[in-house]
């Protein structure tokens, strides 16, 4: 699919608020009742490690998305202060030879189970035109996880949201303060997982 950035235009009845971490719908004129995040999560819990965590996740995803769109390396940098050498990592990393980016923050929304959520890029390759859906993690130590699950509940939104769409597969992009990883995912069976969370979440939220 050659013109690919214009199926993947961004839904303009989507707006996400960071600091509730809410989605609003303005077709329904209300808050999404639920995100991703919130259908597969197991605690509530949340350390100051994790917030920590989340708050250079959030600073390193925004200069990545300055890359991403501008390709401006200064401006990115200068964006991520203290971890401009982790995002240097990234726009160094040799995908970019075989990978572009055609969307990013894509803002998507299941509205027959209200679930929202936000692939962070879509990547299209330059000879093949393969679609990968992609997800940043920030590690200070790079250790393997397993994300099937969020990459799933992308990927059943893309599906809901661009039926059109056909996908390669999924990838988890490590970025430390290392160097960078990646991590390579079916996007069926990711799909086939996270809506079996799926049933499961709302079965028990029919219990209470």
């Amino acid at each position: 699919m050659h013109n690919i950035k214009s199926v993947l235009v961004q839904d303009p009845f989507v707006k996400f608020y960071p600091e509730p971490h809410k989605y609003y719908d303005l077709k329904r004129k209300k808050y999404v009742a639920r995100s991703v995040s919130d259908v597969i999560k197991k605690t509530d819990y949340v350390s100051k490690s994790m917030e920590k965590a989340a708050a250079r996740g959030t600073k390193i995803h925004e200069a990545v998305q300055i890359w991403c769109e501008t390709k401006d390396k200064t401006l990115a940098l200068a964006y991520a202060k203290d971890y401009a050498h982790w995002v240097k990592h990234l726009i160094n990393y040799h995908m970019w030879d075989t990978w572009e980016c055609v969307a990013n923050e894509l803002r998507m929304i299941d509205r027959k189970r209200d679930i929202a959520g936000s692939c962070d890029v879509i990547l299209q390759h330059k000879k093949t035109g393969s679609l990968c859906l992609a997800d940043f993690k920030t590690q200070e130590i790079y250790v393997k996880k397993n994300h099937s699950l969020q990459m799933g509940g992308y990927v059943s939104l893309l599906n809901q949201n661009y039926p059109s769409i056909e996908l390669w597969g999924c990838r988890v992009i490590y970025i430390t303060p290392d160097g960078v990883k990646t991590q390579e995912y079916s996007a069926q069976e990711c799909m086939y997982d996270y809506e079996e969370a799926r049933s499961l979440y709302f079965n028990k939220q029919l219990k209470f």
